[in-house]
């Protein structure tokens, strides 16, 4: 590679959403020499088979914001760069399929009213109206946020790629990362397969594979791929157009509009984590098996929510490997290495807070701190109990199987107990 660059301010690891989302947001922030490296191809990673929801309401007001931010951006980005991401604004639902998630989503709204966000509870009746091929049978009613949505992974992706190398960053792709040069326990170089790159910080947002990156500076990740299943349909005879996204959680179960047929998916009690041994090496722009049987139980969730799922003809079962934490949040910011950063492990929501991510990263790392309180996600909430692969796995999957679940205050986790820590000396 006769133009490899030998120095750089900083380097990202990793070509997925959240990094080139932090590229670009450095580079928007007026930094130079920013360098992105990734094993094989923009997206190659688990962004390219994210089912692309956005949803904006979370239970932190700061978690919120970042996601607002996020649509914010999700909407300017093809007028910026020339790209367009494919943002459509279509609204979301989300059903009450019970009494206690009718509470639920009751206290969602007054917490929205708090955030600024237009949530509102309507009737099983108005939800009908906004999605027509739902069975209302068992709906107690539902909550409406018209400013959610949903985008697509690549082009999201390939927009703040495009926004990023606007602003002169340079991105590598099919280079490898090998090592992580150390000294003083401060980062030194990167050394990829094609060459090294001198640089004091690197930020490590290669997903399921920030695990194997941060191993090479000593760090554990509590991070378990998980396999992520939803099926597409081909196009349906007469479904309405712009449907929103609409999720039943009691059901364990989401929709949103592809191409004339819909996506639909889920979150099983039974979950698969997969590649406990570590991810191949050749696994770019793979998918694993369908397990048909695993997606038994949601299927019926489907079919009851929407009885013409039926009877549509399948185009494929998708099964994804995702990076899944303990507590189904991100991993952001420093770490005991100086110079080393952290942002992965993006579960279920990446696509909808790589905007913000990237935002706070770049803050973080230029200004000290980001704009919001990001506590929930920072990687130092985990303690030396998490370094043990089985007490990592037990919780993600206990957190998988309850991810739609309603969740009350002083909860207990119920997985890897009785614990106890061995003491020495």
């Amino acid at each position: 590679m006769t133009d490899f660059p030998t120095h750089a301010r900083v380097v990202v690891i990793g070509g997925g959403v959240g990094g080139c989302s932090i590229a670009y947001h450095l580079a928007l922030m007026g930094w130079r020499e920013i360098v992105l490296v990734e094993r094989s191809e923009l997206t190659s990673g688990s962004t390219f088979h994210s089912a692309g929801l956005v949803g904006q309401l979370r239970t932190d007001v700061n978690l919120t914001k970042m996601i607002r931010y996020s649509v914010d951006l999700y909407r300017r980005l093809k007028d910026e760069t020339g790209y367009d991401p494919n943002w459509r604004e279509v609204g979301s639902l989300r059903l009450a399929s019970s009494p206690e998630r009718l509470e639920e989503l009751k206290r969602q709204v007054a917490l929205a009213r708090s955030f600024g966000l237009p949530l509102e509870l309507i009737s099983t009746q108005d939800a009908q109206k906004l999605f027509p091929i739902m069975n209302p049978d068992g709906v107690c009613g539902a909550v409406y946020l018209p400013t959610d949505g949903y985008i697509d992974p690549s082009g999201v992706t390939q927009a703040l790629a495009t926004g990023a190398k606007n602003r002169g960053a340079k991105f590598l792709t099919n280079t490898r990362v090998q090592s992580i040069a150390i000294k003083n326990n401060r980062v030194q170089s990167v050394v990829t397969d094609q060459g090294a790159i001198e640089t004091e910080i690197v930020v490590n947002a290669a997903g399921q594979w920030a695990g194997e990156i941060a191993k090479m500076v000593e760090i554990y990740l509590p991070i378990i791929p998980m396999a992520h299943l939803y099926l597409i349909t081909r196009p349906i005879k007469d479904l309405p157009k712009n449907l929103p996204t609409m999720r039943d959680p009691d059901n364990l179960v989401y929709w949103r509009e592809e191409v004339g047929g819909l996506i639909a998916g889920g979150y099983e009690r039974q979950p698969a984590p997969t590649f406990l041994d570590g991810i191949p090496q050749d696994f770019n722009n793979k998918l694993l098996p369908p397990d048909w049987d695993r997606f038994a139980p949601l299927m019926d969730g489907l079919i009851k929510r929407t009885p013409i799922i039926e009877h549509a003809q399948v185009n494929m079962l998708l099964n994804g490997p995702e990076g899944f934490t303990p507590d189904a949040e991100f991993l952001l910011g420093p770490t005991t290495v100086k110079g080393f950063w952290v942002a992965a492990a993006f579960c279920a929501h990446g696509l909808a807070s790589a905007g913000g991510i990237g935002k706070a990263m770049a803050e973080w790392i230029i200004e000290g701190h980001p704009e919001w309180n990001l506590w929930r996600l920072d990687l130092r909430r985990f303690g030396s109990n998490y370094s043990s692969q089985a007490y990592t796995l037990a919780r993600t999957v206990e957190t998988y199987a309850k991810y739609y679940d309603v969740h009350y205050p002083y909860e207990e986790r119920e997985s890897a107990r009785p614990f106890r820590p061995r003491i020495i000396g």
